[in-house]
């Protein structure tokens, strides 16, 4: 490897080296000719972005609106399922947590018909027989249940026992 020494070199020679600019950005033209001149040797490619046609891209459009509405579709699947097994496995909770679920339930349904009537006082008539007509809907409907809790099994099996409960 060549090594320079500085001694051998003039003071002009230094001064002239000193001059001489650092770096030196090469011209425009230079790059486009070496450019050139390498795709004439098949060094370079031409580098043309990918151009899809308008049906290429309606179809990748359409594919994923598919793929999203069939994840959606999926996703309220599975939480479907997820609560159906949910709602099975709180039927099969012991007595003492169904009459808990009771008690907590029965506490809202008072406290919900209490704001109805309140509401109901203040609303026209019609409303007012609406509100009464859905309380009255969901009270038959647990003492319905209340029929069923009251009835023995084996009454249900062999024949109709007909209770009356009064409320």
């Amino acid at each position: 490897m060549y090594e320079s020494n500085d001694d051998e070199l003039t003071p002009e020679e230094r001064a002239a080296f000193a001059a001489l600019p650092q770096e030196r950005l090469p011209a425009r033209l230079l790059e486009e000719r070496t450019v050139r001149a390498l795709r004439e040797r098949g060094l370079l490619r031409e580098s043309r972005r990918p151009w899809l046609p308008v049906s290429w891209r309606v179809a990748a459009a359409a594919a994923a609106l598919a793929l999203f509405a069939g994840g959606t579709a999926f996703g309220q699947w599975l939480g479907a399922r997820q609560t159906a097994s949910t709602i099975a496995s709180l039927r099969h909770d012991d007595p003492l947590e169904a009459a808990l679920r009771v008690q907590r339930a029965g506490s809202a349904y008072l406290d919900a018909l209490s704001a109805l009537v309140d509401a109901s006082n203040g609303a026209d008539a019609q409303a007012a027989i609406q509100a009464r007509e859905v309380a009255l809907a969901v009270f038959h409907g647990a003492a319905d249940e209340i029929e069923r809790l009251q009835r023995p099994d084996s009454a249900q099996n062999e024949q109709e026992v007909s209770h009356v409960i009064w409320f």
